[in-house]
């Protein structure tokens, strides 16, 4: 049933867009040349005013379609260094004939200057022009999509896009069923390095949509991405102006459901505005028990807080000068609360329902980011400069209380059903600074060329996270635990510098022609450091655990008991290790991309990559049982073969076949264990790279300059594939492994983008977005280890997901007001492959359904209003037993996130 209701939902859609479409705007197109030279004029704007307001924009052949309801209308088409052409049209019942517009050069603007123009990629119909002129298929999402659909950061607007998904908990998203390794980031081209040492790629939560421009999936290999990606290449684009000045500021207020009447506690450590100010712990890092216990200046109690709002303020704008160059500043802040009750659980194989750790708990969180960019633009005769800057920080805080069974650290309490009290207070403080030189221009009319560098600084510190436990002692009261390692102090911090060299030349094989033909050659590099520390400091009671302190588990307080006096005086120990690794990394990347249009029809596109990959991790871990090293090096070869087919200037046809690589991530061939809250994880330094061979089959139906359909089939074939599994042991450690020699993921992807309903003379318009998915995945596991399971899904990857989203705009003289449903689904999915005995733990399907109405008083003053996760479900991992087929799977994980209401204000000078 789960796998029906996601189609029988889509075919609802699909039905109903159809059904619309009788009722619907009729087609006016036409094309636009140059009135001299009779060459179509690309990139031109036509704007159609009446009843209501429509836009689009010239194709690469000067071509362009409206789909509006009929009726009289002004006609206006503009292009940098032409006279705005104006006429009146009469839109009749019938489809239009094609109609030739065209514009006369104005010579009096293009005199003494150099004329530049500025394509705004935040468009929703702009980035649909785009994809239907690409070669190769690509996905976009852009500002203004993002701020219909009431998306936050990057992270959200990715999901949007067919067959990507998100695993609740983990910071990266899947594609087309590969997670984190498999796929890499840029931020205009440019590689970025992650904050976290769990993780390959940045958090795209960091990046808002107060800075987002827009945001490209690119699911097909050309020879110009990174060799090291097997699902998709994700470029952010920031904001740059795109008229003559802007400026806007905007305010938000917020509440999530569950945080009201909730009992809010936060760690110490973190200030008003979101930064933390936790100690890195005692100087006295080569002794194995310190003496210096006030070093730390944050307490071991967390801090009660009464309900606290969401908010949210953004500055933008920017401006142009000496009619040619032009800089673009954004500033912005967001202040999230979060509170989540729950329980997790372990299990054995054989007898799930009755777990060795069964615990509930109450989460309250905070979430911080601050975000400042700026970007400058000089245009020149023979060239542009562009320069990027860019500084964000994100902070967490949270206070975690859990209390129930747990059979394995709380054996002193087995007289009381091995109960007791486990409290994570956790802080994570992560900065980034990001600079971007690029210089572009022509050394001829036939050879182009960019050259620039970017150089990024990141930092990511867990300071000071507290986890302490306290044993039940009956009748509501807990006793410190006192053995090793159950209290315990914890630093880490991971800092990365890296140095991005990038150049590349084209040059036109045709230069008098209107087909598109050309060759660039290109180089990229990637030099960088990578340092990561994890300085542990273990509080032993020394009186054993007779004599520890006792409290009622509802009233605990802690500083009393550890400081600097009864350190002093023997009252406990602080024993000290640490853990350390660190990357250096020199990957340089050359290719050749041959693209020719051989007929008015069909294009192609060939590359050949040739990566040179050193990469070695040098590491202590463990306390010092585990010192090693490991390299990654060799030559990788990837290279790619792409066709587009136009069948008419509607219908195209694009398939590609390619080869890529996976490298392991940092962690996963590092044997350092990381504590989580579901359980504890650590590296394998066997791993081996892993081979993808990458298939492309893709559909498009451009309807007009705002519809479309298309249809997407894709295979892949992956050697040595990497995941994470199960050790199968009593501390529930995780690991990674090849885990057989091939995987298979392929899949079918439906997207649609319609115009349903115009009514009242247009001032009511109804459109529909949508996309699903089917991903099928599958890995023949290995006999040896994995003694359940003989062949698995991939870790991650969803089977079926589908978005889908109804827009309702609604125009008068007086207001504008855009109104959004979106739906999302997604199907159960494997979380951890099972081994030894355990079957797959998984995530089980959930549906969230969000509301988000924006509306403009005039062209100054606008409102929003945004209902969040409306549907509020379950998010459970589940796992069965290994031989009761019979019994439900039990429940290891499941919380709610509740809730969000959001009200905004927004003004533009």
């Amino acid at each position: 049933m789960k796998r029906i209701l996601p189609g029988l939902f889509l075919l609802v859609l699909v039905v109903f867009a159809t059904a619309g479409q009788a009722q619907g705007p009729v087609k006016f197109s036409g094309q636009v040349k140059d009135t001299v030279s009779a060459t179509p004029v690309a990139g031109a704007t036509l704007t159609i005013t009446g009843a209501g307001t429509f836009n689009t924009q010239t194709d690469s052949l000067g071509r362009f379609v409206f789909n509006i309801p009929v009726g009289n209308y002004n006609l206006s088409v503009s292009n940098v260094g032409y006279v705005t052409y104006t006429e009146a049209v009469v839109i009749n019942n019938q489809d239009n004939a094609f109609k030739e517009i065209n514009l006369i050069k104005d010579n009096k603007t293009l005199q003494g200057i150099v004329v530049t123009s500025k394509v705004n990629r935040e468009s929703e119909t702009r980035l649909l022009t785009e994809q239907k002129k690409a070669v190769v298929a690509i996905q976009s999402i852009g500002a203004q999509e993002l701020s219909r659909k009431g998306i936050s950061n990057a992270e959200t607007g990715v999901t949007k896009i067919s067959g990507v998904s998100k695993q609740d908990g983990l910071k990266n998203v899947f594609v087309r069923g590969l997670g984190d390794r498999y796929n890499s980031t840029t931020l205009n081209g440019f590689a970025i390095p992650s904050e976290d040492p769990e993780f390959k790629n940045i958090s795209l939560s960091f990046f808002t949509n107060d800075m987002i421009q827009s945001i490209g999936v690119n699911k097909v290999f050309t020879a110009s991405m990174n060799g090291d990606v097997g699902g998709a290449l994700i470029d952010i684009r920031s904001k740059e102006l795109t008229g003559r000045s802007e400026l806007q500021v905007s305010l938000s207020s917020s509440i999530n459901s569950q945080v009201p009447g909730s009992s809010f506690y936060l760690p110490d450590g973190v200030n008003k505005l979101g930064y933390s100010f936790a100690s890195k712990g005692p100087a006295q890092k080569d002794q194995q028990f310190i003496t210096d216990y006030s070093a730390f200046n944050t307490s071991l109690d967390p801090i009660k807080k009464s309900t606290p709002i969401n908010s949210s303020i953004a500055i933008s704008g920017g401006k142009k000068f000496s009619n040619r160059h032009s800089f673009y500043l954004v500033g912005a802040m967001n202040n999230t609360f979060q509170y989540e009750e729950g329980v997790t659980r372990f299990i054995t194989a054989t007898n799930p329902q009755d777990p060795y750790r069964d615990l509930t708990y109450q989460q309250s969180e905070r979430n911080v980011s601050h975000l400042l960019m700026g970007n400058l633009q000089l245009n020149f005769e023979k060239g542009k400069l562009f320069y990027n800057s860019m500084y964000m920080h994100t902070g967490s805080a949270y206070a975690a209380d859990f209390y129930g069974k747990e059979s394995e650290i709380f054996q002193v309490a087995q007289d009381y059903n091995y109960e007791g009290l486990i409290r994570r207070l956790q802080i994570n403080d992560n900065t980034l600074f990001i600079n971007q030189l690029m210089w572009s221009g022509n050394f001829s009319d036939r050879l182009t060329y960019n050259i620039g560098a970017g150089v990024n600084y990141i930092s990511g510190e867990e300071p000071d996270r507290r986890i302490l436990m306290f044993p039940s002692i009956g009748n509501g009261m807990v006793q410190l635990a006192a053995g090793e390692g159950r209290n315990q102090r914890f630093n880490s911090m991971i800092t990365e510098t890296a140095v991005l060299p990038k150049v590349n030349v084209q040059y036109k094989l045709l230069p008098n022609s209107e087909k598109v033909s050309y060759v660039e050659l290109g180089y990229d590099g990637r030099i960088s450091s990578k340092d990561f520390s994890a300085p542990i400091y273990n509080l032993i009671w020394a009186g054993g655990q007779a004599n520890s302190p006792k409290f009622d588990r509802n009233n605990i307080e802690l500083d009393q008991y550890f400081n600097q006096e009864n350190l002093t005086n023997g009252s406990f120990r602080v024993e000290h290790f640490n853990d350390k690794y660190d990357v250096k990394r020199n990957n340089h990347g050359a290719y050749i991309d041959l693209v020719h249009q051989l007929n008015g029809k069909l294009t192609l596109n060939a590359g050949l990559r040739a990566d040179n990959i050193f990469t070695k991790i040098n590491y202590e871990v463990n306390r010092g049982v585990n010192i090693g090293s490991n390299t990654i090096e060799g030559f990788f070869f990837s290279p790619s073969l792409n066709a587009k087919y136009e069948l008419n200037s509607e219908h195209q046809l694009r398939a590609g076949v390619s080869r890529t690589f996976t490298l392991p991530q940092d962690k996963e061939i590092s044997p350092f264990i990381y504590l989580g809250i579901d359980g504890n994880e650590n590296g394998n330094p066997n791993l081996e790279v892993s081979t993808n061979y990458n298939f492309d089959l893709k559909w498009d139906w451009y309807i007009s300059n705002s519809e479309m359909l298309t249809l997407n089939g894709f295979y892949k074939y992956i050697v040595d594939p990497i995941a994470r599994v199960d050790q199968g042991n009593s501390a529930g450690l995780r690991t990674y492994d090849n885990v057989s020699d091939n995987a298979v993921a392929a899949g079918v992807e439906l997207e649609l983008r319609k115009q349903i309903l115009s009514l009242a003379s247009n001032k009511h318009r109804f459109s529909l977005g949508m996309n699903g998915s089917y991903i099928y995945t599958n890995v023949k596991l290995d006999p040896q280890f994995f003694v359940q399971n003989t062949s698995s899904q991939l870790e991650g990857a969803a089977p079926y997901i589908l978005n889908a989203d109804v827009t309702h705009n609604l125009t008068t003289d007086k207001l504008k007001m855009t109104s959004t449903l979106v739906f999302n689904y997604l199907s159960d999915k494997v979380h951890t492959i099972g081994t030894r005995g355990y079957n797959n733990l998984i995530e089980e399907s959930v549906s969230t359904l969000d509301f988000v109405s924006l509306i403009n008083v005039n062209k100054h003053l606008g409102f929003s209003f945004k209902a969040k996760n409306l549907l509020n479900p379950d998010y459970k991992l589940t796992r069965k037993g290994a031989t009761e087929t019979n019994i439900p799977a039990a429940i290891i994980r499941s919380y709610k996130k509740g809730m969000t209401f959001d009200l905004g204000v927004s003004y533009k000078f």
